[in-house]
């Protein structure tokens, strides 16, 4: 069993998931902060992998991003970092990966699943990863990995697309509380 569906298995509700752009605000702070936010007992930590055209993501997670690039941040010291990682707390947290489809292409997708699982981490959050596409090509490579994808829903999905996504999922659903970028809005939509 996946450590993220270990956790909700033993803990159905108030989890505490903290998410951060990797590289960000130095190159080396990566494991710092996830070491860090393990000794704080968070248990599901939201890695950002930056993104030159981040379209979905408000301004705090653009500057983290634009900041993180110039550092030198990219995939391959990503997983260099989260493989020097250690673990103290009692419980190792869930590790996920939160990027664009573009840079994975890139990196090669089956390199991206193998590297990943290799070093610890347990999902994917692809916002951007077309269901026809993650079922037809990624589905495969992900589970041979051991890896959970994540998807996620607005206010705004429809009843049929939120069936085919819990179809398709393993671990959680991510609903997102309003269909604006990330970081714009102070409240939370009331559409139904």
């Amino acid at each position: 069993m996946n450590k993220i569906e270990k956790l909700f298995k033993g803990k159905s509700s108030s989890i505490l998931s903290v998410y951060f752009t990797c590289g960000f605000p130095k190159l080396s702070d990566t494991v710092t902060i996830i070491q860090e936010l393990d000794e704080a007992g968070v248990e599901m930590i939201e890695v950002g992998i930056p993104f030159s055209d981040p379209l979905a993501d408000g301004p705090i997670i653009q500057h983290s991003s634009e900041v993180a690039l110039k550092n030198g941040m990219n995939i391959k010291l990503l997983f260099e970092q989260l493989g020097s990682c250690k673990f103290t707390g009692e419980k190792q947290p869930a590790i996920l990966l939160m990027g664009y489809l573009n840079p994975i292409l890139q990196f090669g997708v089956e390199k991206f699943c193998k590297q990943a699982s290799a070093c610890g981490v347990d999902g994917l959050i692809i916002p951007d990863l077309p269901m026809q596409e993650y079922e037809e090509e990624f589905k495969p490579i992900v589970e041979k990995y051991g890896l959970r994808t994540i998807f996620l829903i607005t206010p705004q999905t429809t009843d049929e697309r939120i069936r085919l996504i819990d179809e398709h999922s393993k671990g959680f659903i991510y609903m997102v509380a309003s269909s604006s970028t990330t970081g714009i809005k102070g409240s939370i939509d009331n559409e139904q």
